[in-house]
C-alpha cells in the first residue's frame, strides 16, 4: 500500500472518530442548540407503547411540516378502516346486448375504483394482467366486435386529481402524478433523451408508453453536473408539456419521468389499441366519463350489465408500498379510499373530513390536525410528532393490526427509504421508520424496540440551515444517545 493511500485512510478514520468526538452525547437537548438549528423548529416524541406515557419529549405537541412522514397517517386510517385483507374492484361492463353475431351492440365500460396497482410495477401481478383478463373474458363471451367505443369511467373519484396546495415546480412530475377515478402505470411515462456537449439542447427521442397528442416545449440544458435537475411543468388533462432544468452531457441515452396527463383516457385507449390488435374490433372512439360528462353525454348506470370484476392488490400489500417505498401516487389513493367508506364519491376534503372523525372518534387526537392531501408532498400540511407516536401507539395497541402496519415500515439501514439512515447502527434492527423530506424539512416516525419494551419515536425538524447529510448524521447520534438510555 503506497504512503499516499496510507495517508487517505488514516485522514479517513481520524475524521470519523472527530465526528463521533464530537457528537457523542447528542442527546435532544445539545442536538436543538446545534448552530445549524438556530432558526429551525423542532417537535420530538418518544411514547411508551404499552402504558402510552411521553418518557421523553421536546416541544412534542407542535404543529410542523411532516413531508411524507403523513403516510404513516393516511395509511393507519385506510388500515383501520378498512383491514389489511380489503380490495377494491374494477367493474368492467357493457351496455346494449351481445348479438348471436359475436358482435356487442353497446358500450364497454370499465369502471374503476381509483386501484393504483391497476398495471403497476409496484403491484404484485404482471403489467398487462389486466388487459390479457380483458381480452380473455370477451373471447369467453364470444365477443369478437364492439359495435360502440370503450368508456373509461373514472367517476368514483371526482376530477381535482392534483391538490391545488401543491407546488408548481412539482406538477407534471412523475412523483406529483395526480390520482384519478381510473388509474394506470402508475400515470406515469418515460421521457427519453440524447444529450450532446456542455450547454446545448438535448434532443427527444421518444416517450415511453406513447402517448396520442402529447407535445413538449423544450427548455432543457446540457450540463457538466452529473445530477439530474430536469422538472416537467404541466398541468392536469392537458397534452402540453414544459421541460426545464439540466441534465448531464454526452448521455446516449438519459431517462427523465412525468406523470399521464390524463389516466383514465390514456388507458382507454390503451385498451382498444390491445383489443384490435388481437382482433377484436371496436368501432368507436376511447372516451372517459368525465368528458361524456363536460359534454352532456352522460349515460345512466341501470343500462349496464356486468362482464367482470377485477380486484386490487389487498391492502395490506398498498399500504407496504405507501411506507416502504414512499409512494405518493398510492397515498392519494388511500385518502380517496378513506372517503368512499362514507361517501359514494371520493375526493381530497371528503377522505380528509372521514380521515380527522376517525382519530376523533377513537380519542386519539382532535382539531388540531392540518391536512392537504395523503402522501405529504404540500408544504401546507402540519401535524405534531406527539400526534404521530399517538397513531403509532394506536397501531401497535391494535392485535389485528400491528403485524400489518409494523412490517409495512422499512428497517433503517436496510431497506425503503431510509436505507442509508443509521447504516453502522445497532439501533437498525431494533427500528423501523418511515422518513420525509422536502426542502429545509426532515422527519423520522416509527418504532424502537428495547427488549420486551416497544415505543412509538417521532422526530420532525424544519427550517434547519446546513447539508441534509450533516443533518442525518447528527440525528443518527442523537438517536444513538435518545434510544440507548431508555
Amino acid at each position: 500500500m503506497s504512503a499516499i493511500i496510507k495517508l487517505k485512510y488514516i485522514i479517513v478514520f481520524l475524521w470519523s472518530g472527530l465526528f463521533y468526538f464530537s457528537y457523542a452525547g447528542m442527546g435532544m437537548s445539545r442536538f436543538v442548540s446545534l448552530p445549524e438549528l438556530r432558526s429551525a423548529s423542532v417537535g420530538f416524541c418518544i411514547m411508551d407503547i404499552e402504558t402510552g406515557e411521553i418518557v421523553s419529549s421536546y416541544d412534542s405537541q407542535r404543529l410542523l411540516l411532516p413531508a411524507s412522514a403523513l403516510k404513516l397517517l393516511t395509511s393507519a386510517t385506510a388500515l383501520g378502516i378498512y383491514g389489511g385483507e380489503h380490495r377494491f374492484y374494477t367493474d368492467v361492463q357493457y351496455s346494449g346486448h351481445i348479438g348471436k353475431d359475436g358482435v356487442l351492440y353497446g358500450d364497454l365500460y370499465i369502471q374503476g375504483c381509483g386501484d393504483p396497482t391497476l398495471g403497476s410495477e409496484y403491484g404484485t401481478r404482471r403489467v398487462f394482467d389486466f388487459r390479457n383478463r380483458l381480452l380473455k373474458e370477451l373471447e369467453n363471451a364470444g365477443i369478437h366486435r364492439i359495435e360502440g367505443c370503450i368508456i373509461a369511467d373514472d367517476s368514483r373519484f371526482d376530477t381535482e386529481g392534483v391538490s391545488p396546495k401543491w407546488l408548481w415546480e412539482d406538477v407534471g412530475n412523475y412523483f406529483a402524478a395526480g390520482c384519478y377515478g381510473i388509474n394506470y402505470r402508475d400515470n406515469t411515462y418515460r421521457l427519453i433523451l440524447r444529450s450532446g456537449a456542455k450547454g446545448s439542447t438535448p434532443v427527444i427521442i421518444g416517450v415511453e408508453p406513447e402517448i396520442s397528442g402529447l407535445s413538449f416545449s423544450n427548455h432543457l440544458v446540457s450540463s457538466s453536473n452529473a445530477i439530474d435537475s430536469a422538472y416537467i411543468y404541466g398541468a392536469p388533462f392537458s397534452l402540453r408539456r414544459y421541460i426545464y432544468g439540466s441534465i448531464p452531457e454526452k448521455q446516449d441515452r438519459f431517462v427523465i419521468k412525468g406523470d399521464l396527463p390524463d389516466p383514465a383516457l390514456f388507458f382507454a385507449n390503451e385498451m382498444a389499441s390491445f383489443l384490435k390488435a388481437s382482433r377484436i374490433k371496436v368501432a368507436g372512439t376511447p372516451v372517459t366519463m368525465r368528458i361524456l360528462n363536460e359534454n352532456n353525454k352522460t349515460k345512466p348506470l341501470s343500462d349496464r350489465s356486468m362482464l367482470f370484476r377485477y380486484s386490487s392488490d389487498r391492502l395490506s400489500d398498498i399500504i407496504r408500498i405507501v411506507n416502504h417505498n414512499s409512494n405518493n401516487l398510492y397515498a392519494e389513493a388511500l385518502l380517496r379510499w378513506i372517503a368512499l367508506s362514507r361517501y359514494p364519491e371520493a375526493s381530497v376534503s371528503k377522505g380528509i373530513e372521514v380521515l380527522k372523525h376517525f382519530w376523533k372518534e377513537k380519542g386519539v387526537f382532535g382539531d388540531d390536525l392540518v391536512m392537504y392531501d395523503g402522501s405529504g408532498l404540500s408544504p401546507v400540511n402540519r401535524i405534531s410528532a406527539e400526534m404521530l407516536c399517538r397513531v403509532l401507539d394506536f397501531m401497535a395497541s391494535d392485535k389485528n393490526l400491528q403485524t400489518i402496519f409494523y412490517s409495512s415500515l422499512p428497517c433503517p439501514g436496510v431497506s425503503g427509504t431510509v436505507r442509508s439512515f443509521l447504516k453502522n447502527s445497532s439501533l437498525s434492527k431494533r427500528m423501523r421508520l418511515k422518513s420525509g423530506s422536502m426542502a429545509h424539512v426532515q422527519s423520522y416516525a416509527g418504532y424502537y424496540d428495547s427488549g420486551n419494551k416497544r415505543y412509538a419515536v417521532a422526530i420532525i425538524v424544519n427550517n434547519f440551515s446546513g447539508s441534509r447529510s450533516y443533518l442525518r448524521r447528527v440525528l443518527e447520534q442523537m438517536f444513538e444517545d435518545e434510544l440507548k438510555s431508555l
